[in-house]
């Protein structure tokens, strides 16, 4: 029993794609990492520009069984994307401006996406830190399990703030939706725990 419980556990560590080097993000314009679904369903392309280039940056979805393209969005600084272990769906963070991101769960196979600060701001609307001159980002972090994200909203005011001037809120938001308040720091880049 001791052996196979051995044999299981090497068998799951070697089966990680970042065991060897290659991340479980795939990061665009430039980078390395999962571009293609786990399940090798899709694949994720960006037209070939070098950065800082004035080339269209476009990001691409792929269906590998059909070859039909679907233009993502157009890439203004950098996308980084994480795949759903069974490749069902990915988190894109678009950090498309020097104080901002915005994060999306996207489902490939349905032709649908969710716009995950709209979904926070519905359920906690209060904890949009978000005025002139501030910083304000929302990025997902990791997959939790096949149906579940852990995202963090944080930043800084460019001003004094009673209590401090950065903040972190941590949520796990399922692909139907669901959305669960984890935890709240004032430190911008305060990890988010899970359980």
């Amino acid at each position: 029993m001791l052996k196979l419980i051995r044999y299981t556990l090497i068998v799951l560590f070697l089966s990680c794609p970042w065991v060897f080097g290659q991340s479980p993000f795939a990061d665009f314009p430039i980078g390395d990492g999962s571009r293609v679904s786990p399940d090798k369903s899709f694949r994720l392309n960006m037209n070939d520009c070098q950065p800082n280039s004035e080339c269209d940056r476009r990001l691409w979805l792929v269906n590998n069984s059909t070859r039909q393209q679907k233009l993502l969005m157009d890439v203004v600084r950098t996308v980084r994307i994480g795949w759903a272990p069974a490749g069902s769906a990915f988190f894109l963070n678009d950090d498309f401006a020097s104080n901002e991101a915005s994060a999306y769960l996207y489902f490939p196979a349905q032709n649908r996406h969710l716009d995950i600060g709209a979904l926070l701001d519905k359920k906690f609307p209060k904890d949009r830190h978000f005025e002139k001159n501030s910083h304000h980002y929302i990025n997902g972090l990791r997959w939790i399990n096949k149906d579940e994200i852990i995202v963090r909203r944080n930043g800084h005011f460019d001003r004094y703030v009673p209590g401090g001037n950065e903040f972190a809120v941590c949520y796990s938001i399922s692909t139907a939706g669901k959305v669960i308040r984890l935890s709240e720091t004032r430190q911008e880049n305060s990890p988010c725990q899970t359980e």
